[in-house]
């Protein structure tokens, strides 16, 4: 549950920064797509950048070497 709340937190802060660096008013439908576009992009790229971390961390020896 703690982990849910945390995602949703990174989520809307995400939104907020990308409105606020954009100077993005949402109410104007341009400016909607335009947020969605780098929202939805942001999201990509943050999936991308996780199964990176998350393959990398497979990939790694795990066990100790035996002397």
């Amino acid at each position: 549950m703690k982990i849910l709340l945390i995602l949703i937190k990174v989520f809307a802060i995400g939104a907020l920064l990308i409105i606020s660096n954009q100077g993005l008013a949402i109410s104007d439908a341009v400016n909607r797509e335009h947020f969605i576009d780098e929202y939805s992009s942001w999201i990509s790229h943050l999936f991308d950048k996780g199964i990176a971390i998350v393959g990398y961390v497979i990939k790694s020896e795990w066990l100790p070497e035996n002397p």
